[in-house]
């Protein structure tokens, strides 16, 4: 879910802006998990990215001399939380005001209204959506890919819930996620630990959080898409490397 709110100083990108330059995304969250599905949202553009786990640590970034083209910052965090980092960031005159998207994991107008109250330019809800979040970085920074490169294969897998472990079939692959063939239920946002080998024999061991089910309108079979976190980087290279190869 996103809400937005117009500011008088909301960023507008500049017709002069080089994107081809690489721009800076700083991504603040106390859950690192959530900071890696950024990265992983964020892998196939040319930034760079940079991480705080509180609004403390963003704040002495932002005070720093490299200054981030747009932050991602989690509302409800330990030490400073979201709110309180952005209002003092908007109202501190000697400080650089880049675009704050507000990220909060209560989908209520309590939230939205604390943080457009503390002076953020959008905000977005978790579980995050990748087109969603895409869009809303690439108003920002307009060399944002949202374009995801996939690849179609077919190997076998097993996921586990619960201390429960699933057969399945690994279907259409990205650096983001995988499509899971089982006819297992699952509800969106459960977290599940995924085990499979890459048609080249590379083992991959990861966790994943189900991201949609398959409503039988999908050109997939019974299944549902799930997208990595805490994805090893050594898997990850892997992954990107053989749909470069393949494609």
């Amino acid at each position: 879910m996103r809400h937005s709110r117009n500011t008088s100083r909301l960023y507008k990108p500049r017709a002069e802006d080089d994107t081809s330059l690489n721009k800076i995304v700083l991504l603040v969250d106390d859950v690192q998990m959530f900071i890696e599905i950024q990265k992983e949202f964020l892998q196939g553009s040319k930034v760079e990215i940079m991480t705080a786990r509180n609004g403390q640590e963003a704040l002495e970034l932002i005070k720093s001399k490299k200054i981030p083209d747009i932050v991602f910052m989690d509302l409800h965090m330990p030490d400073m939380d979201g709110a309180t980092c952005c209002k003092t960031i908007k109202s501190d005159p000697s400080l650089p005001t880049p675009p704050i998207i507000m990220v909060s994991t209560m989908e209520n107008t309590e939230d939205a209204d604390l943080s457009f109250s503390a002076g953020c330019d959008d905000f977005i809800t978790k579980p995050i959506d990748r087109a969603l979040y895409l869009e809303v970085a690439k108003r920002y920074i307009p060399g944002i890919d949202r374009r995801e490169k996939r690849l179609n294969i077919q190997v076998n897998g097993v996921f586990s819930t619960n201390e429960e472990s699933h057969a399945c079939l690994i279907n259409d692959i990205s650096a983001g996620g995988v499509y899971i063939v089982s006819d297992y239920e699952v509800s969106c946002k459960k977290i599940l630990k995924l085990y499979f080998n890459m048609p080249d024999g590379t083992g991959i061991e990861c966790y994943g959080r189900v991201a949609w089910l398959n409503d039988n309108r999908s050109r997939y079979p019974k299944g549902f898409g799930v997208q990595f976190a805490l994805m090893p980087k050594k898997a990850k290279e892997a992954i990107i490397n053989y749909i470069e190869i393949n494609r």
